[in-house]
């Protein structure tokens, strides 16, 4: 019988998207990975040795030819990596036109839209990006699957991919050009501006004394909660707290409290958690007055808002 070729994937920039993806895209069988590019050998090595698959090189130009390319590289650096990979291809073009394969290149960038990689051509050319936060390739490898990706691009590399994600138990969206830049801004605000939070919020019990430690196992629960609150009420009915519920003495104090914390901060500190608190407060009032606060009161915390009360340093405890 005969068992077809599998197909080969090299990876230019294989950090702890291209890991994963590559590890798991070989355990299944999806994909013979190739050479892997990193910005130095040691780094493609250390690549190589989690995968379990490929070999190392030193630069693009000694990568040998392959059916899909993937450039996991930062944004910024997508479009100069596919201009030095453009050389790679040109190169290859008579063995392709020969046998009639055309590569497909790809990137995993949810900003940017598969145009990046336009000096690739006439290689099919798409972005596919997976929801799913990459902090840690050995979690990732357990937890990638259910997540979505977002495709754009030639339909045919389209195609291709989301058979290969489907293969990771995946599910594949597809967007337009046009949607990337706010579809990704919207996944940032969700996923990355959490953590920012979290840690804020931590700086906060810091200040009151707590230890790192203990404020993360005391705001675990809650944290998950709310957000399985979110999801399964949508952030009106989840929005609970002193300013859901009205409680303007509340929110002044906070704010006072967190107007002494800046006094012991340096000079070049980032801005003062009170001002942050204020920015966020405004951004939930329009939430909170949907899911039923009064409009007059929703009117004093806008003014508590744009103009904070100076509060005694007594009345500032946390």
């Amino acid at each position: 019988m005969h068992t077809p070729k599998l197909r080969t994937l090299n990876i230019i920039g294989a950090g702890n998207l291209g890991r994963t993806l590559a590890r798991l895209w070989s355990e299944r069988g999806v994909f013979r990975v190739g050479n892997i590019c990193n910005r130095t050998l040691a780094s493609a090595t250390d690549a190589t040795a989690f995968i379990g698959a490929g070999a190392p090189v030193a630069d693009i130009q000694s990568m040998a030819p392959a059916d899909f390319w993937l450039i996991a590289v930062a944004d910024d650096h997508i479009e100069a990596v596919a201009a030095e990979l453009a050389i790679r291809l040109q190169s290859a073009n008579a063995e392709a036109q020969s046998t009639g394969a055309t590569p497909v290149v790809f990137h995993c960038s949810g900003a940017l839209s598969s145009s990046a990689l336009t000096a690739c051509a006439p290689a099919k050319i798409a972005s596919a990006h997976p929801v799913h936060s990459f902090a840690d390739p050995e979690r990732s490898v357990n937890s990638l699957a259910g997540t979505f990706v977002a495709l754009e691009g030639d339909a045919l590399a389209r195609e291709y991919l989301e058979g290969m994600f489907a293969q990771l138990d995946c599910t594949s969206i597809t967007l337009s050009p046009e949607q990337k830049v706010l579809y990704h801004t919207g996944s940032v605000i969700a996923c990355n501006y959490l953590t920012v939070l979290m840690d804020l919020s931590l700086q906060t019990f810091a200040a009151a004394g707590i230890d790192e430690n203990t404020a993360r196992k005391l705001l675990e629960p809650i944290v998950l909660q709310t957000a399985k609150n979110n999801f399964a009420l949508g952030p009106e009915n989840a929005l609970t707290g002193p300013l859901a519920r009205g409680d303007l003495q509340t929110v002044t104090r906070q704010l006072g409290a967190l107007t002494e914390v800046a006094k012991t901060q340096p000079q070049a500190a980032p801005p003062p958690l009170a001002d942050i608190y204020r920015l966020l407060g405004k951004a939930a009032l329009p939430m909170a007055t949907r899911a039923g606060l009064d409009s007059a009161v929703a009117h004093n915390f806008q003014t508590l808002f744009d103009n904070p009360p100076q509060v005694n340093p007594s009345q500032a405890k946390l």
